[in-house]
């Protein structure tokens, strides 16, 4: 259960605790996001007490091998570098990072930073999986496809009351995101999901919020069954590139109000 609900169970506790005196029940809850993941990507390699490279290629109908020297450091940015280069049966090579097993989060607030790549067939993706990769969960905070660089796709996947997958999304039509690096944030509650695009929200759901502890994942795919195959015009190598990835918990204290208890008569 959330830390909220707890906090205040222990508020209604303390007030059948303490005499039952005017004002009582004027306590204070104060809360505060806290940072528990940060990454700046500074270099001059991966953080692999945060992240994972190796994972599943080909998913969706993708046209990648995710190789695992498919990233670059440069100017304290990560780039995740998409080539046609054959590997693995794929005829490209891009790269996924994720802390499955490494790290995960049942709500909280996430954010990155990030300009995506321009042309068609690249899929650039922040994403969210359940750390037991339970069937239909998944929250997208961003997807943008390559050919539409000014729409963000903003998504949940869940299973319905008979197990069917479904899924709630937006889109949101902005600048070109291939131009400059945007702040893209989700706000991860026991009752609501909510999505931002440089800090001004975009899309607010009370429908399909997971409650278990979900991982990260930042890739770059290559082709697939939604964006479709790269064309002659798709630049390669071509990048999707991370300033900071962070993650924050809400943390909270109750502050009681102080109780004056007359003194005995004599």
């Amino acid at each position: 259960m959330s830390q909220i609900f707890w906090l205040l169970r222990i508020i209604s506790i303390a007030a059948l605790l303490l005499p039952m005196t005017p004002n009582l029940l004027h306590a204070d809850v104060a809360c505060n996001w806290s940072v528990v993941l940060s990454d700046d990507f500074s270099g001059p390699v991966l953080d692999t007490t945060k992240w994972s490279t190796e994972y599943g290629s080909g998913g969706n109908g993708e046209k990648q091998y995710y190789a695992p020297d498919a990233f670059e450091f440069q100017d304290g940015l990560l780039r995740i570098r998409a080539d046609r280069r054959a590997m693995k049966n794929y005829p490209y090579t891009s790269g996924i990072i994720h802390s499955w097993h490494i790290f995960d989060q049942e709500y909280g607030y996430f954010k990155m930073r990030a300009k995506v790549p321009k042309g068609k067939g690249l899929w650039p993706a922040f994403w969210l999986l359940p750390t037991t990769k339970a069937r239909h969960w998944e929250i997208d905070i961003f997807e943008i496809l390559g050919d539409d660089t000014n729409t963000v796709h903003l998504t949940n996947h869940w299973p319905d009351s008979e197990g069917n997958y479904t899924k709630g999304k937006t889109t949101f039509t902005g600048p070109d995101f291939s131009e400059d690096f945007h702040i893209f944030g989700l706000e991860w509650s026991p009752t609501e999901i909510i999505w931002s695009i440089d800090y001004v929200e975009r899309y607010r759901t009370t429908r399909g919020v997971p409650h278990e502890p979900m991982f990260l994942l930042a890739n770059l795919a290559v082709g697939g069954n939604w964006p479709g195959d790269p064309d002659s015009l798709t630049p390669f190598p071509s990048y999707f590139d991370i300033d900071y990835i962070q993650v924050y918990e809400r943390a909270c204290q109750v502050f009681l109000p102080t109780v004056s208890v007359p003194a005995a008569k004599q």
